[in-house]
């Protein structure tokens, strides 16, 4: 079973629990997943099960879809627990998907069949401390590095549950450009995820990868942030 959650900003409209392997969403009372908004193509876009797995595609679309804020096409591409389908202004969170798995279990002879079943029982390698382990996440902890602009070569250390960028004295890491706000951007922190979100002005965007995103966009490892004469990678 997959569980879709649409939403619209933070607000949870409506939730499908579906066990079928063809799953069609867009505009037409006709889909299984149906988002009533003329920006929604009547065919949007399909979700279909693989074997184990489940795939998302675009159905060319009128306005795109976006898989964790990155445009895809009509190909297949694999979706995973947690992850944020974008469809117009609004997005559905993919549940469902993530699956215990089960203890590794030792072969028996038929002789030791008859007796008690052994586990064989994780074990935690020697030498390596829990402090040892904090402090070596501290040290490689997120980042942004810049790779354009007049900070170019520096790295921006991503410490605090919320990070800003901006031109302004008070923000986190400096962006240059004449149309660039304060802040212009900010960066959440929420778990073991980061979002970004465009928080400046119209005149000059917030761009991931070459696309100008919005709110709550989720970063992965190496993702490019464009604003204004700026650019960072970012590295978790």
């Amino acid at each position: 079973m997959i569980k879709l959650i649409l939403k619209l900003k933070d607000t949870e409209m409506e939730e499908f629990n579906l066990e079928k392997g063809l799953i069609d969403i867009g505009r037409s009372k006709e889909n299984e997943v149906v988002i009533d908004n003329i920006a929604v193509s009547r065919k949007h876009a399909q979700i279909e099960l693989k074997g184990t797995n489940y795939v998302l595609r675009d159905l060319n679309s009128s306005n795109g879809t976006f898989l964790n804020g990155l445009h895809i096409d009509a190909n297949d591409h694999p979706l995973n627990e947690g992850d944020l389908i974008g469809i117009a202004k609004f997005q559905i969170q993919v549940r469902g998907l993530a699956k215990a798995a089960p203890p590794a279990t030792k072969v028996l002879s038929q002789a030791e069949g008859e007796g008690t079943m052994i586990f064989d029982a994780p074990k935690r390698k020697a030498g390596v401390e829990p402090q040892a382990i904090s402090e070596q996440k501290a040290l490689h902890g997120p980042s942004l590095s810049a790779t354009q602009g007049s900070k170019k070569g520096t790295e921006f250390k991503i410490i605090k549950e919320m990070t800003t960028l901006g031109k302004g004295s008070v923000d986190d890491v400096p962006v240059e450009g004449w149309f660039v706000s304060s802040p212009h951007a900010k960066i959440s922190r929420r778990g073991d995820r980061f979002y970004i979100s465009h928080v400046g002005g119209f005149f000059s965007g917030t761009r991931v990868n070459g696309i100008k995103i919005g709110e709550d966009h989720i970063l992965k490892n190496k993702d490019e942030i464009q604003i204004g004469g700026s650019a960072f990678v970012f590295t978790q």
